[in-house]
């Protein structure tokens, strides 16, 4: 009873530190921005999301007992479950059903027997357990996952299994109908297109007052999106708390039928710039970039996809130079999509110093080469596209770099 005590209290202070994540990160992003629809499909839940997963699962399960007539037992637990999991940006919330079955072997039992007060010692103990699962889970994710990046995940987890025989010991007399496990699990879901995950757990029993039952499991999942998370519009004023800028306006666009068109846009220096020598965004850039954002992801049927390409000029290694302009590329690529842009609908590419607009070796020369350049794809209006990056460079040119 001590030992399931103990057990108790590590799991309660688990599961009681996760939810604290959870509700940090969750007041977090609410005391951060306020979000707005960006369609007007209002039936789904704004910013979530749902996946179905199918998962095969595998695992050690130990017993012990305080109990002299009852051995320790090991064994193993296999079967599979069907998984619904809400998510947006940083929550998981998963609930589940499946089946499992159940071997365990130990040295020595004595259990009661037929008779009253009869006593029946069994040798080589062998069970069996065949029982229904459900399960629940939350988790929170440890790390924001680009396009095709894969996604970490930790939170508690509680689960029931089900049967007529689920207290996982040798007497038939004391069975249990149902045995209460909770836990943690840690997840990695890969970015790919059926999402493969993989999930290690641990549980232990809750109600199971015969003895104390460890499960830990390995869990590979297979499953895809059924709803896709609304965009959400993060409100630019409400981030830039030392900035005095104002809301840039742009009239909508008049429909029309026009042919789409590809339309590129160089952005200088002095409209989208970095620290020396890194990729992180100066304090204009990631303004300018963040206004850009919201207004791209307003009007997302005016534009198809955005390639974003980062330039450097020739000084340096070629090297350093490829890999610091793939990095600055992604930095402004980063910075859209947090303003709400679709991480489907961008990518973001380097050339180093290969494709250079000024032959010139001067300081001139350098400064033209180091750019950012935004290729837009299946542009419905360009001269409402250009609008609206001259307006913005426009509201962000009196703000300190």
């Amino acid at each position: 009873m001590q030992m399931k005590l103990e057990n108790c209290k590590f799991i309660v202070c688990f599961s009681l530190w996760s939810v604290l994540m959870l509700s940090q990160t969750s007041r977090a992003a609410v005391s951060q921005s306020r979000s707005v629809r960006t369609s007007s499909d209002t039936t789904r839940p704004s910013g979530f999301g749902l996946d179905l997963f199918l998962a095969g699962d595998g695992a050690f399960i130990s017993t012990s007992s305080q109990d002299s007539d009852e051995s320790s037992k090991q064994g193993s637990l296999f079967g599979g479950k069907a998984l619904v999991t809400l998510i947006n940006r940083d929550l998981e919330i998963e609930g589940g059903a499946g089946y499992y079955k159940t071997l365990l072997q130990g040295e020595k039992d004595v259990v009661e027997g037929d008779t009253p007060d009869s006593r029946v010692s069994l040798e080589n103990v062998k069970i069996t357990t065949d029982t229904a699962l459900v399960e629940f889970a939350g988790r929170f994710r440890l790390n924001e996952g680009r396009d095709g990046d894969a996604i970490w995940s930790i939170g508690p987890t509680a689960s029931a299994f089900l049967g007529t025989n689920a207290s996982f010991g040798p007497d038939s007399k004391k069975s249990y109908r149902s045995a209460i496990f909770l836990g943690g699990q840690l997840a990695l879901t890969f970015g790919t297109a059926w999402k493969p995950r993989l999930v290690a757990q641990y549980l232990t029993d809750l109600n199971l007052y015969e003895r104390q039952v460890h499960i830990g499991l390995l869990s590979l999942q297979f499953g895809g999106s059924v709803l896709t998370p609304m965009t959400i519009v993060k409100d630019v004023r409400t981030q830039t708390t030392d900035e005095n800028i104002k809301r840039v306006t742009v009239e909508k666009p008049i429909e029309r039928s026009v042919i789409k068109e590809n339309v590129r846009f160089l952005l200088d220096s002095e409209t989208v710039n970095f620290e020396t020598n890194k990729a992180t965004l100066l304090k204009r850039s990631d303004t300018f970039l963040r206004e850009l954002g919201r207004m791209l992801a307003q009007y997302p049927d005016r534009w198809n996809y955005l390639t974003i390409e980062g330039h450097t000029d020739i000084r340096g290694s070629f090297d350093h130079n490829s890999k610091l302009s793939t990095e600055r590329a992604s930095s402004v690529r980063d910075a859209l999509l947090r303003s709400g842009v679709p991480a489907g609908r961008m990518k973001a590419v380097g050339f180093g110093p290969t494709r250079p607009i000024d032959p010139g070796n001067n300081d001139i020369a350098w400064a033209r080469n180091r750019r950012v350049e935004l290729s837009f794809e299946g542009v419905k209006d360009a001269r409402w596209l250009r609008e609206v990056l001259q307006k913005l460079k426009l509201a962000v040119s009196s703000l300190p770099r």
